[in-house]
């Protein structure tokens, strides 16, 4: 019989290696969040995080690859809160794309770290970042060309294409994200909800 994993102050292998992993994505958040991605380094992560330079190199092959994990993982609950409210079909349309939008905001914002990681330090970093930037961002496109398609007959018009319409969409949320993050006087997630609300409107004709 294989023997146990070992054991270290009560905890396993696996443990121990999942208890740095999410202290080293705590510690991205705070300071690629805060400091900036630029000017944050490994020895910075790893102060924040308790975890030893060897270590860090064992859940993370660079600080691109933490800043990587930590937008996924923001995207991937963005992503959820979008979809989970626009599937909410007991909502009239027009309401059920603005509960949508102030879910997405309500989330982005109410950490600001988060709002920044994901609408700018993410952003130029390198290639490859670029490239996994897109990938998400087709990722998004799909979703919100299948989410106008649960509005019923209030999908996209026949004549606009609807992975234009998508693209617009999703770039029109995270600029006015990028906006939150930069201006001095913060708008209230309810007026970006509104905002984008708005464009969602025009675009796909909600009010015809």
């Amino acid at each position: 019989m294989a023997k146990a994993s070992r054991l270290y102050g009560g905890l396993s292998v696996h443990a121990r290696r999942a208890s740095r992993r999410e202290r080293l994505l705590g510690a991205a958040r705070e300071l690629f969040g805060t400091a900036g991605y630029n000017k944050t380094t490994i020895p910075m992560l790893c102060s924040e995080s308790g975890v030893t330079a060897r270590h860090f190199y064992e859940e993370f092959s660079s600080r691109e690859a933490l800043l990587r994990a930590v937008l996924d993982e923001i995207a991937e609950r963005a992503y959820a809160i979008v979809r989970e409210t626009l599937r909410a079909t007991e909502l009239p349309v027009r309401e059920r794309v603005l509960a949508s939008n102030r879910a997405y905001y309500a989330f982005l914002t109410e950490d600001p770290r988060r709002a920044r990681i994901y609408a700018l330090e993410a952003l130029g970093i390198s290639v490859e970042l670029e490239q996994h930037r897109r990938e998400l961002r087709e990722r998004s496109v799909r979703q919100l060309t299948r989410a106008t398609e649960w509005l019923g007959p209030h999908g996209v018009p026949a004549d606009l294409d609807s992975r234009l319409v998508s693209v617009g969409l999703a770039s029109a949320a995270i600029a006015i994200l990028a906006e939150w993050v930069l201006a001095e006087k913060k708008p209230a997630v309810e007026t970006m909800a509104q905002t984008l609300t708005l464009i969602w409107i025009r675009t796909l004709r909600l009010d015809h």
